[in-house]
This record gives structure tokens, sequence and C-alpha cells, in this order.
């Protein structure tokens, strides 16, 4: 409780004023001098404890990472089955995102495209994720749950760039409000592509597969065969009634 209520130390202040002022900003036009102001401290403590700007900006990636995958994989040893680890790992992407719309914006819109980011701790963080993602998709194949002939690298590219696209289209339309939050449309999203990635079971017996002139013509079999039957069991019965007389 004591670690919950304690405040924000200066070091958090001033991520948290970055944060807001990169994500509204860009990188390229916030100034020390606004950070400084916004988190209440001077812009040599900024220096003190982050040396240059560039190292803030990744900073604020690493620790928002690196706190939210440790959350995860603190429940995820709790969750038996690979389609339920797998719920829950995109889950915490969303709500990461949505929830915090200045992170997604700043890592989707301005930190992916910056070749320097992807060799710092905190695109490994990121990266860290998605290793995780990765490995519950393997889990999945290895153990009979999904086809055996399907490629996590695909899988996992398909999950993360289908919620990062829709994502980064948001930030750029102005983030609007919509009547199905991106968490609403997760689970149909998730049970489409988990639909076609599963084993399929071996069913007992066989399906017929017909076109629509193929189910008339076997109609028309059926009820001729049927006509014919009726003539032959009326004379069955017939003989077994005389038979009793």
């Amino acid at each position: 409780m004591a670690d919950h209520a304690r405040k924000k130390t200066r070091k958090d202040r001033i991520m948290d004023a970055a944060l807001r002022i990169f994500a509204e900003k860009s990188f390229q036009e916030a100034t020390i001098s606004e950070i400084s102001k916004e988190a209440g401290v001077s812009e040599a403590t900024i220096y003190e404890y982050f040396g240059t700007k560039e190292d803030l900006l990744f900073a604020i990636p690493e620790k928002i990472s690196n706190d939210t995958i440790d959350a995860s994989e603190a429940v995820l040893p709790y969750i038996k089955d690979v389609e339920g680890r797998m719920r829950a790992i995109m889950f915490s992407y969303v709500q990461l995102y949505e929830k915090n719309p200045d992170y997604s914006a700043l890592v989707l819109l301005q930190l992916m495209s910056n070749k320097r980011f992807r060799q710092t701790a905190a695109h490994e963080a990121i990266r860290r994720s998605a290793h995780g993602l990765l490995d519950c998709i393997r889990d999945g194949i290895a153990d009979g749950t999904f086809r055996p002939d399907a490629d996590a690298y695909l899988i996992r590219s398909m999950l993360m760039g289908t919620i990062e696209h829709l994502f980064i289209h948001w930030h750029m339309q102005g983030m609007p409000k919509r009547e199905k939050s991106m968490m609403d449309m997760l689970d149909p999203f998730l049970e489409i592509v988990l639909s076609g990635i599963r084993a399929k079971k071996e069913q007992q017996g066989f399906t017929l597969h017909l076109n629509l002139e193929d189910t008339r013509a076997l109609g028309r079999l059926l009820q001729t065969d049927q006509a014919m039957k009726l003539p032959e069991i009326s004379a069955s019965a017939s003989r077994k009634t005389k038979n009793k007389k």
C-alpha cells in the first residue's frame, strides 16, 4: 500500500511531463525548458537524471514497457491454455495503447521509425513482449492446439501489425470517440485469427457438399425411391393380413 500511495519522484514527474509534451508537439519541437516547467523542476535537474533530451525520450518507453510486461508476466503462469495466454498478452497491448494514448502516439508515430531507437534498451523492452507472444504461438503449435503448418512469425505479425495499424489510424484521425472501442474489437479479431490456425479435429463419418442443383436432384431421387417403396410396403402388409386369417 505504501508503494501505491507514495508521491511520484522527480524523475517520474519529469518522464510524465516529457511524455505529454513529446506526444503533443513531437520530439523535435519539444524543449527541455517546457518539460522542466511542466514537471516543476529545473532544467539542470533534467540533465542530471537523463543527460540529453534523446536519453529522456528513450527512457519513457523503457520504463512503461517493462512495468507493463512485468505485470503481465506475473499473471501468465496461472493461465494454463495457450489461447488464454495469447488473449492475455494481446489484452495487455491494447489496454496499454488505449489507456495511455500519449504513450501509443509516442511509440507508434515517432519512435518506431527512429533507427537510433532500435538500438536502445527501450526497444529491447518492447521486443521482450513480442518474443513472449511468439513463444506462446510456438507452444500452441508444439502441443497440437494450432495447426502444425502454422507460421509463428506470420501469426505474430498479423496480431501485432493489426493492432498497431488500428491505433496509428486512430491517432491520425485525432483519436475520435467510437461506438466500439479498440478493446471491444479485440476478441472478435482474435477469434478470426484463432479459427484459422486451430488444429482441425478429426470427425467420424463424412461431409457431403452439394450445390443447389445437386440438392434438387437428390430430393427428386429420394421422392422417387420413396414412391417406389410404398406399393411394396402395402403388398407386404396385405400378405401378412391374409396369413393371419
